[in-house]
């Protein structure tokens, strides 16, 4: 039961996530240190304050400081800093997120390089080398889409990394045992409840709650995939499985605003991202949630993974972006540990 607080394919179709190649420009990485800045931030490093101040430092805080979708109350996907190249020390070399662009008439030909952990860990660095800025808003364009890819798997191996040393190994075998999955989970969650096809897992903190709902079904054909489908089976898992604090009150998905779907490569496999609100039918707690629908193709069912907050009153992004690092440890186990899901 929710505690209410105090106030407030299947081709197995694989995205093509854009390949960009890290071309050799003096980059040595050693002795790496923890990365340093904020939470969903990145910072920027340009040639001038010019170029921030201009339409190319409007393209970059549009597309990266854009509305996180699935958000009860308006959030950016990331915050945005900024520097000029001859202010970037290595005191700000440490930042997890950096995107460097150099624009220089001298350059022949442009360069998109990406470096992972390269001054600190976990890093992405990302530097556009270009010699005009029409050039760079034809690269942007190409490239922007698996960048801010890369820049979200940081956030999440960052936001997990503050759980990495208090793992529950106890959830983690019951999940391999029970159900034939294998996921990372702090101890700071427990098991609120299972069924054969279903696990709910819970964080009861002072002021917010985090939960992951863990279930499963056959697959039979690719309508398993559908949107419409996918918050159909949430609605009657959560309908019979999550209840609420009010006598017959149980969560819902919310549908004044309609979740959002997107095809994604969830950790190599093929899936569907449903991102949007819940809420409880007869009571009236709710918050952000989001999803991962995938095959499982040696037991021949389908997995979602699903990732949920209360925050009432508060900003929610960064709470649900520790959920999603998370999901995101979800691995099949291997051969040797597992174990034929329960029937």
């Amino acid at each position: 039961m929710f505690r209410k607080h105090n106030p407030a394919t299947v081709n197995l179709l694989m995205l093509a996530i854009l390949a960009i190649v890290l071309q050799s420009c003096g980059f040595d990485a050693s002795g790496l240190k923890p990365a340093t800045g904020r939470s969903n931030e990145i910072l920027f490093v340009t040639n001038s304050n010019d170029n921030w101040k201009s339409e190319i430092g409007d393209t970059l805080k549009a597309f990266f400081g854009q509305e996180l979708k699935g958000l009860p109350q308006p959030e950016s996907a990331f915050e945005l800093i900024h520097v000029q190249s001859p202010d970037f020390s290595q005191l700000y070399q440490s930042h997890h997120n950096i995107f460097i662009l150099d624009i220089n008439n001298s350059f022949d030909k442009s360069i998109v390089e990406t470096k992972k952990d390269f001054w600190a860990k976990p890093q992405r660095v990302v530097k556009f080398s270009v010699a005009d800025k029409n050039t760079f808003y034809q690269e942007f364009a190409k490239n922007k889409e698996a960048l801010l890819q890369l820049f979200d798997e940081t956030e999440r191996l960052r936001a997990f990394s503050a759980f990495a040393t208090l793992l529950d190994q106890k959830i983690k075998n019951q999940l391999i045992e029970s159900f034939d999955i294998s996921m990372e989970m702090p101890k700071t969650f427990y098991i609120a409840g299972t069924a054969d096809n279903f696990v709910w897992i819970r964080r009861e903190a002072e002021s917010f709650s985090q939960g992951i709902i863990i279930y499963y079904y056959p697959y039979t054909d690719t309508m398993a995939f559908d949107p419409q489908r996918i918050i159909q089976v949430r609605d009657s898992v959560t309908k019979r499985y999550i209840p609420g604090p009010a006598t017959g009150s149980y969560m819902k998905t919310a549908s004044l605003v309609p979740p959002t779907p997107k095809q994604i490569n969830f950790n190599d496999n093929f899936a569907l991202e449903m991102r949007g609100l819940w809420e409880l039918e007869g009571d009236y707690m709710g918050g952000p949630f989001v999803s991962y629908t995938f095959l499982d193709p040696i037991h021949n069912r389908i997995i979602t993974l699903d990732g949920y907050v209360y925050y009432p009153n508060q900003d929610k992004r960064n709470l649900l972006r520790q959920v999603e690092s998370i999901l995101y440890t979800f691995q099949f186990p291997d051969a040797g540990i597992s174990a034929e899901p329960k029937k």
